[in-house]
């Protein structure tokens, strides 16, 4: 129930030609030499498949926290819009360790000119921009490359934050799913470290989505629709990048905390942990004994369930704000429906708040049943089942199933069918999961989570169901009004702080105060057109 970000990639870049220190001849260099370690991870994470990139994100992370301070020393010497300095608390915090920035003076040559590859657009959108970038070049088309040229050092941060952020949420992802779905079953102590180093990820990834929801609209700058060849007075216009805008950067940081609300749930969900075990053939506790179901505190994983399907819709509410056109992307002519994000990405927000209600109905029902109510216990679970969309159930009565015709039949047997093939990949993770890799291609969670809750509250259906057949006869209400029942929400988790980026260590900027040392001529500086020959397929669900 995390999702599964597209990292970008970027163009090759020397910040020598465009900016110049007096005080620290080196930075520029340096700043470039660490700018093309994170190119060429990024690049490299592009070419794994998708089953190698989950044990590469650690180097990109690497590359990231290697880069981003050379990046703050030059905003922070340009003194221009300094992203540092905008920061909450930023002259506070780690005071003594920016004494040495201050006097950084950097004087700039040119505009910075560097390409990112947007991963949340739609393609249209991407090829929009491209072509107005390219209005008034000598080219008489645009490039077919994904990528977007953009001007200033803004442009370039907001990249390489957003690009952490992904591979915060990344990471996190990996955590716990390399967990969750081990050839051995983790005890409670390893599916709590693991959901805890999880939901740390994607605090910080909130932090940083939050912190980029405040910087001005990225936008590239191109003539206007009235250009004509020739005319070097033509007005220039600003269109805004939808991936960066402050609405899709507030909706990203509310999507990161709708999932970390979630895992603190997952955390003790023994019953998901039973399905998952179920279906794990390398598990023998069966043998010995049944899996553990403790107490849960359902009222208050209810609760909790419920804000983060809240988190979930408002960030799907500010994501269908850009899409319609009210967001700063609209600002630029009169076509601001090619500015669209991926419909998949929003998608998955509406999908995973069902499945948060569908969570809260699920405790809601427990609770029920552990009262004696199996009755109201199993209306709760069809509420539920409802609210997921699924039409059928594996509990349902020997009299419904006389009443559905035999194309009914047909239905259930290739669902079923369906089921088994999906059940074999499952084996193949679990048989060959080594090293706490997942080594198929098989992505879980990117549903949301909604065929595993499905899982769950089928399993649960019919055992209840047939222990009210046999035992307790308990008449079952009509789930139709038990989701408007549903509790309010409640917060687990604190506001994140407010972003702050890894600054230059003194004795590296007392280093930089030297001469320029001489640029290395092995630095692969090959063309990078190539690398979006083959586009690299982005689904969320």
């Amino acid at each position: 129930m995390v999702l599964l970000f597209t990292l970008p990639t970027t163009s090759h870049i020397q910040f020598p030609p465009f900016i110049h220190s007096h005080t620290h001849p080196s930075l520029p260099q340096a700043s470039s030499t660490a700018r093309h370690g994170l190119r060429a991870a990024l690049k490299k994470h592009k070419r794994l498949s998708p089953a190698q990139r989950a044990s590469h994100l650690p180097h990109v992370l690497i590359a990231l926290n290697e880069y981003i301070p050379y990046l703050s020393a030059i905003s922070r010497g340009l003194s221009s819009n300094s992203w540092r300095e905008d920061a909450p608390g930023g002259d506070q915090e780690d005071g003594g360790r920016w004494q040495g920035v201050d006097d950084i003076d950097i004087l700039l040559r040119a505009e910075i000119e560097v390409e990112w590859r947007p991963t949340l657009s739609f393609m249209s959108t991407i090829r929009m921009l491209r072509q107005a970038a390219m209005r008034g070049n000598d080219s008489s088309s645009a490039s077919s490359s994904s990528r977007v040229k953009g001007r200033g050092l803004d442009f370039e941060i907001a990249f390489v934050l957003s690009t952490l952020a992904y591979v915060h949420s990344s990471l996190a992802r990996t955590e716990y799913l390399t967990t969750l779905y081990s050839a051995n079953t983790p005890t409670a102590e390893q599916k709590a470290t693991a959901i805890q180093a999880a939901t740390k990820h994607l605090l910080q990834a909130s932090s940083i989505h939050s912190y980029l929801a405040t910087f001005s609209p990225v936008s590239i700058s191109a003539p206007s629709n009235t250009y004509t060849p020739g005319n070097f007075g033509a007005e220039m216009v600003h269109i805004p990048i939808p991936d960066l805008d402050p609405s899709m950067q507030s909706a990203l940081s509310s999507l990161a905390l709708a999932e970390a609300t979630l895992l603190a749930v997952l955390k003790d969900d023994a019953f998901l942990s039973a399905c998952i075990q179920s279906r794990n053939k390398n598990d023998t506790e069966w043998m010995i004994k049944s899996p553990d179901i403790p107490k849960v505190r359902t009222l208050l994983f209810a609760r909790l369930c419920v804000r983060a399907a809240e988190y979930a819709e408002q960030a799907a509410a500010s994501a269908i704000m850009l899409q319609k056109g009210k967001g700063s992307a609209a600002s630029y002519g009169d076509s601001g429906s090619e500015r669209k994000i991926d419909s998949n990405l929003v998608n998955y927000m509406f999908i995973l708040a069902r499945v948060a209600r569908a969570k809260a109905c699920r405790f809601l029902g427990i609770d029920a049943e552990m009262s004696g109510k199996v009755g109201e216990g199993i209306a709760w679970l069809r509420a539920a089942r409802d609210m997921l969309g699924f039409k059928g159930s594996t509990a349902e009565t020997g009299a419904d199933q006389s009443s559905k015709g035999k194309l009914s039949g047909f239905s259930r047997l290739k669902k079923e069918w369906s089921e088994r093939r999906e059940e074999k990949k499952i084996e193949k993770v679990a048989t060959s999961s080594k090293a706490g890799e997942l080594v198929t291609d098989i992505d879980y969670g990117d549903d949301a989570g909604r065929e595993e809750e499905g899982r769950v509250i089928d399993m649960l259906e019919k055992k209840w169901t047939k222990m009210n057949d046999t035992v307790n006869t308990q008449s079952i209400p009509s789930p139709s009004s038990y989701a408007s029942k549903l509790p309010s929400g409640r917060d687990i988790h604190a506001p994140p702080g407010p972003y702050v980026p890894p600054m230059l260590e003194p004795a590296e900027l007392e280093r930089l105060r030297g001469p320029i040392e001489p640029p290395d001529y092995n630095i692969d500086l090959e063309s990078s057109e190539g690398e979006d020959d083959k586009e690299t397929s982005r689904s969320y669900y």
